[in-house]
């Protein structure tokens, strides 16, 4: 009998720390951006975190209700458009609100036209998850602003949480998007609420 022949298989390397780190560009996207959002938060008004917070919540009912997981990033874009024009022209935030609030209703009348909402998946969940996020935004402009920022801070928190389950489940939303988002919206949102609550911990 012929003995064997072993043939050693090639070494397969762990992928290099370099090349984890640029997997997770949305984590690091998102958390750059709330950074950047946290450097220049108003102590006194909760419209940063609250922007943040609309502009996540109408995106997700947007793109679910028009089951097109690979527009996510065109309509993040084209809502921080919205929002960033409306704001050039009007002296409040009232404007860029109402459109978000406006947007978002048509997501979910839409959603019900074309019997999304019947899906047996996470996608049911959308526009009543839209309608929680957005009554929670929108009650906090009628509280003093402490109050408001920290009901701000435990939506974006919530909202983080959401993100992980549409994350985890790949689901009605782009994965990386869902990452970008998660970290975005947690990082803000505990900044957000140490800075009200402890303001002297930095």
């Amino acid at each position: 009998m012929s003995a064997n022949v072993v043939i050693p298989r090639p070494n397969q390397q762990s992928p290099s720390v370099v090349r984890r780190m640029l997997d997770r560009w949305p984590a690091a996207l998102g958390l750059a951006l709330a950074l950047l959002q946290l450097a220049t938060d108003d102590p006194d008004s909760p419209t940063g975190g609250l922007m943040v917070l609309m502009v996540a919540t109408t995106a997700y009912v947007v793109i679910a209700a028009l089951v097109r997981p690979s527009w996510s990033w065109a309509v993040v874009g084209v809502l921080s458009a919205v929002v960033l024009a409306t704001g050039l022209t009007s002296a409040g935030p009232a404007v860029e609100l109402g459109s978000l609030v406006a947007i978002s209703g048509a997501a979910i009348v839409t959603g019900f036209v074309r019997r999304t909402w019947t899906r047996a998946d996470l996608y049911r969940w959308q526009p009543y998850a839209a309608v929680a996020f957005l009554a929670l935004s929108l009650g906090a402009l009628w509280f003093a602003p402490e109050t408001g920022r920290v009901l701000i801070a435990v939506g974006l928190i919530g909202h983080a949480l959401w993100d992980l389950a549409h994350w985890r489940r790949h689901q009605v939303v782009s994965r990386s998007l869902a990452e970008w988002c998660l970290a975005l919206d947690f990082t803000l949102g505990a900044g957000v609420l140490v800075l009200t609550l402890w303001p002297n911990v930095f």
